[in-house]
């Protein structure tokens, strides 16, 4: 009696492991065609900013590709001094982003939920977690932020951080109440913030704006901005803002987990196809032999 039993319940585990395995593989299959399919396709809204203007609130001249937009960083002059060359970084990263009206948009349209095929476990998480955060998500790594081409003033931020620290010049991200702008350091150590959401270069430190903000009105109007919407963002430099040294700083969790999750989302589903392969493989090999 216990040795059939014994027996009856080697083959039930024999049975269990084959159908995990089988599961397994099939998993593996199809996050890894997922991913594949996913490197066929673009993240950006078709059209972006050429015909859906009426649905974004500031529209660049000419919206850059990537490509456009990761050339002119890359070419950004750095025997320039330091304020010219963040000002020039600036520039280009107030051409690679559209503003789109981040809570009004369509998330799926301008792939605010990241889609399935760019990263199943970001999307998993904006998809069934209800975290506002992940259901229209803003990226941490700014090359995949360009990439998309949409943002406001955070996203604007972090990217122009990235570059700055990418160019060893030292600088911090300013948030306050309703908007988001960098500080930077020069030679001579003299602080001076930017603006990149709306390109301006604002030539002044946090202090001066926080203690005489209306010195630097005139540097969003020379721009072009109408007065109630300078009245708006002034209105935010009004409350009280927290310092971040960096986008790990900005977003420490959401940071590590997309950078842990563009990694786990090749090596799960290569692990699913490796382990349970080799398992079907070993099996039907002793089933022969048997």
């Amino acid at each position: 009696m216990n040795t059939g039993s014994s027996k009856w319940q080697a083959v039930r585990r024999s049975r269990l492991f084959l159908v995990v395995a089988l599961i397994g593989l099939v998993i593996g299959l199809v996050l890894m065609s997922i991913n594949l399919y996913g490197l066929t396709q673009q993240i950006r809204k078709p059209g972006l900013g050429v015909t859906d203007q009426e649905q974004l609130r500031f529209v660049p001249s000419e919206v850059w590709s990537y490509e456009q937009s990761m050339t002119a960083i890359e070419q950004l002059d750095t025997s320039l001094p330091v304020s010219d060359l963040v000002g020039e970084a600036n520039a280009v990263v107030n051409q690679s982003l559209v503003h789109v009206e981040w809570l009004k948009v369509n998330p799926l349209e301008y792939r605010q939920l990241v889609p399935i095929w760019e990263n199943y476990f970001v999307w998993a998480v904006g998809k069934f977690s209800g975290l506002p955060q992940f259901e229209r998500y803003h990226f941490a790594n700014y090359k995949r932020s360009i990439r998309r081409g949409i943002g406001i003033c955070g996203d604007a931020s972090m990217i122009l951080s990235s570059i700055l620290d990418n160019q060893g010049i030292e600088n911090r991200i300013v948030s306050f109440g309703g908007h988001v702008i960098v500080e930077y350091l020069d030679e001579g150590g003299n602080s001076y913030l930017v603006d990149p959401d709306f390109g301006v270069e604002l030539n002044g430190s946090l202090q001066h704006l926080v203690e005489t903000p209306s010195n630097f009105r005139g540097a969003y109007l020379e721009a072009g901005y109408a007065p109630r919407e300078v009245d708006d963002l002034f209105a935010a430099y009004r409350t009280p803002f927290a310092l971040y040294d960096d986008t790990y700083h900005f977003m420490t969790k959401r940071y590590i987990f997309e950078e842990v999750s563009y990694v786990l989302k090749w090596i799960f589903p290569l692990f699913l196809l490796i382990v349970c392969g080799a398992y079907l493989f070993f099996r039907s090999k002793a089933l022969k032999h048997d």
